[in-house]
């Protein structure tokens, strides 16, 4: 019912909209040249311009055509993860209070930016113990200059400018030591305008802060890891591999992955990137990597999905779904982006096999061309009551 609805206030509004189809600048103009007429008419109507409001309601999505053999692609189940170094669990090295939040659950973050300040007891007592080092420093330092002034003047001994040396590098080296420990905490040598005690919890890589299980007040140890920063722009997709389809399987395949928890046939395309030589022993699978593009975020890490791996071979064709193909006329077709957004057309293409949910197409589009895999039928339905229409209109 809400897909026939859809449909129907689509083609209301298309046929309401002249700049969809390329009309003849006169009616007079339409009998002066009858074939050629009929020509530019079937041409114009297998063309469908959208507004941005009717693209969002059909929801149109497209897909990235991909070669093989549609009986020889492998299915498999998959589970989408994070990239490894894309993900952060983010905590205090140190012990301290919470005193100040400054992000939000969503928010982007980039590297190095302030997530939350705390107060620690421990981080002040070794800011102190620096400075208390670094005025010890410059005493020492200061010694060691004179020292060697006085010696190379014949007036100090050689074992009191060993000592003042000695004593130079010795507290140099502690000073030093401390700094380090200081930058392994993230925190700047003598403090910020909050004080000794305050620490600033950052991000250590850009991405959106996912997880945020803190309270103001709230007295945080090394162990815990409150924040979660994440970019999901970029993810993998684990599968699980039959051991009886492994050999069929390279490195470089394409692949197609269709989230199971999505309420539309969204397809997201990678490549095989790796295959693991190990063999679950239980389950008789074996784990191959395939990274995945998310830029707009419609891919979940830590769910399932389901994966089309198109094995290549000599014979291989171009791969649609099958939902991509729908039927205008006696013809076959498939619908492509124009240059223009919200623009498709109506693309005549000659069918091969059919198996596993794809198509091959032996002539009319070639590999990598994007087709429209979700919202087909809907600029078919549209197309076709808007010939109807246009017919009765003669």
């Amino acid at each position: 019912m809400i897909r026939n609805l859809k449909i129907f206030l689509i083609v209301v509004s298309v046929l309401g909209m002249p700049q969809v189809y390329a009309a003849g600048e006169a009616e007079g103009d339409q009998h002066a040249n009858e074939e050629a007429g009929h020509a530019g008419e079937e041409s114009q109507s297998r063309r469908i311009h959208l507004t941005p409001e009717q693209t969002q309601l059909l929801a149109i999505q497209t897909v990235a055509v991909s070669k093989g053999r549609a009986d020889a692609i492998v299915t498999a189940p998959a589970e989408i993860q994070y990239v490894p170094d894309r993900v952060a669990e983010v905590g205090p090295l140190l012990e301290g209070k919470l005193t100040g939040l400054a992000v939000d659950l969503g928010d982007r973050v980039n590297k190095g930016q302030l997530l939350a300040t705390l107060n620690s007891v421990e981080l002040a007592r070794i800011r102190s113990r620096l400075i208390s080092l670094e005025a010890r420093k410059e005493a020492a330092e200061s010694d060691y200059n004179r020292e060697r002034e006085l010696q190379g003047q014949g007036i100090s001994s050689e074992e009191e400018f060993l000592d003042a040396k000695a004593a130079f590098l010795e507290t140099k080296a502690e000073y030093d030591s401390v700094r380090e420990q200081l930058a392994v905490y993230g925190s700047e040598s003598s403090g910020d305008s909050g004080g000794l005690a305050q620490y600033a919890l950052r991000s250590p890589i850009e991405g959106r802060v996912e997880q945020m299980h803190v309270r103001l007040g709230q007295t945080l140890s090394p162990s815990d890891t409150p924040f979660i920063v994440a970019d999901a722009s970029v993810l993998w997709a684990i599968l699980q591999v039959s051991e009886s389809d492994i050999d069929r399987i390279s490195m470089g395949d394409q692949v197609q992955i269709s989230s199971r928890d999505s309420s539309s046939d969204r397809f997201h395309s990678g490549q095989v990137s790796w295959v693991s030589s190990m063999l679950d022993e239980k389950t008789r699978t074996i784990p191959v990597r395939v990274v995945l593009e998310s830029p707009r975020g419609d891919l979940r890490p830590n769910t399932y999905a389901t994966a089309r791996i198109m094995t290549e071979s000599e014979a291989s064709l171009p791969l649609v779904p099958d939902d991509a193909v729908q039927t205008i006329g006696d013809e076959s077709v498939v619908f492509v982006p124009g240059d223009e957004k919200g623009a498709y057309k109506a693309v005549p293409v000659m069918l091969g096999k059919e198996a596993n949910d794809w198509i091959e197409v032996k002539s009319g589009i070639s590999a990598n061309t994007e087709v429209v895999s979700v919202g087909a039928f809907d600029l078919m339905s549209a197309i076709t009551a808007s010939g109807r229409s246009a017919a009765h209109g003669h």
